[in-house]
């Protein structure tokens, strides 16, 4: 049943009359049918979202393409004149506008022009909220929620994560995570607490960026208007990338691995990530283990090693220039920050954050 389209390249879902039934006129049957389909062959997923994205642009351009005859052959002209090519072997027109046009579009991603339309460039539609959860709909049906409130809502996932939705912050899933991943999408700033599931990542769509984890809490902050989208990590591992076009291999090579204590910045325009620490780094240790950390002139060496264990952070320092740095301290209530400033000034010394690294200068101690 679905061994017909295990090899399909995108024109040639484009050209089928099966899929441009389903895109334009989705049944609750044939988005079954087509989920089925992604869930016997993933690696055609790609292809597949290419395919329909191509499919609904072309239903929009062609609402406004007259009926005359005469813009067949005018579609093909042009498509052969910017292609310098060769004729090419036309394919049978219907009278319906957008078929022709259909038609035309598998030509031209076949032979890998690079566009939809005449003179458009193939950027596609922007990775909005609304055109990823239109694009996810038509596999299966999600259940949006929408905080219209000042106050941050809870909400309940099916595999039992939550999502603290704060104010103007919309999401949306799936009723039932059925398939290889588990997916959210995003439009404004939510705090997530996932279950640990390492067969099935969680998935969150954030216009042009994408966060998979297996298991953990983070937040991020996603508002469209906005230039950048900021993922914070409190507990776990989160790989961040942005969602590339279907012809990268594999778009999670391009992005950033964040650990607790860690965030980063997207810069969508340019597509740049600046990584950091957040504002406020938190102790992952448990109270009673902080209070073990109490030192009488103890190396700065031991200090650091103390501090990395408790807010998961890395410190660079020249261990040999520093051999003989000495501190009586403790790691008390103090923030992060606070305590890097109360070392610095013992050792005469001066710190800075890289890449989510706190480097450490100085001379030494006598």
């Amino acid at each position: 049943m679905f061994q017909k389209y295990a090899s399909y390249q995108t024109a040639d879902f484009v050209a089928d009359a099966d899929f441009i039934e389903w895109v334009r006129r989705p049944t609750p049957l044939s988005n079954q049918f087509w989920q089925e389909f992604l869930e016997v062959f993933p690696h055609q997923q790609p292809a597949l979202q290419q395919a329909r994205q191509t499919v609904r642009l072309l239903t929009e351009e062609g609402r406004a393409i007259s009926a005359d005859p005469n813009d067949a052959k005018q579609i093909w002209e042009a498509i052969e004149e910017s292609l310098d090519t060769a004729p090419i072997r036309r394919i049978g027109f219907l009278p319906n506008g957008w078929q022709r046009w259909a038609a035309a579009a598998a030509v031209v991603l076949t032979l890998g022009a690079g566009w939809y339309f005449i003179g458009s460039p193939s950027s596609g539609r922007p990775e909005t909220y609304q055109a990823l959860v239109e694009e996810a709909e038509a596999i299966q049906p999600l259940e949006e929620v929408i905080n219209t409130t000042t106050q941050p809502q809870l909400v309940s996932l099916p595999d039992g994560s939550t999502i603290t939705l704060e104010k103007d912050s919309r999401v949306s899933f799936a009723k039932s995570f059925e398939g290889t991943n588990r997916e959210v999408y995003l439009t404004g700033a939510a705090f997530f607490d996932v279950t640990k599931n390492p067969d099935k990542p969680f998935l969150v769509y954030s216009n042009e960026l994408v966060t998979k984890v297996l298991g953990t809490s983070f937040r991020i902050q996603a508002f469209e208007k906005d230039k950048n989208i900021v993922v914070s990590v409190k507990t776990g591992r989160v790989s961040v990338y942005p969602k590339k076009s279907p012809e990268s291999a594999d778009p999670e090579t391009a992005g950033m691995l964040l650990t607790p204590n860690q965030e980063v910045k997207f810069a969508r325009a340019e597509e740049r990530f600046n990584r950091t620490l957040i504002e406020k780094p938190t102790v992952l240790l448990t109270q009673e283990e902080l209070q073990q950390y109490a030192f009488d002139d103890a190396p700065v060496s031991r200090i650091f090693a103390a501090l990395e264990k408790a807010y998961g952070v890395e410190i660079v320092f020249d261990e040999e220039v520093m051999a003989n740095c000495h501190l009586t301290t403790s790691l008390s209530a103090e923030t992060l920050f606070d305590k890097l400033a109360v070392i610095c000034e013992g050792i005469g010394a001066t710190y800075k954050i890289v890449d989510a690294q706190v480097v450490v200068s100085g001379r030494g101690c006598n």
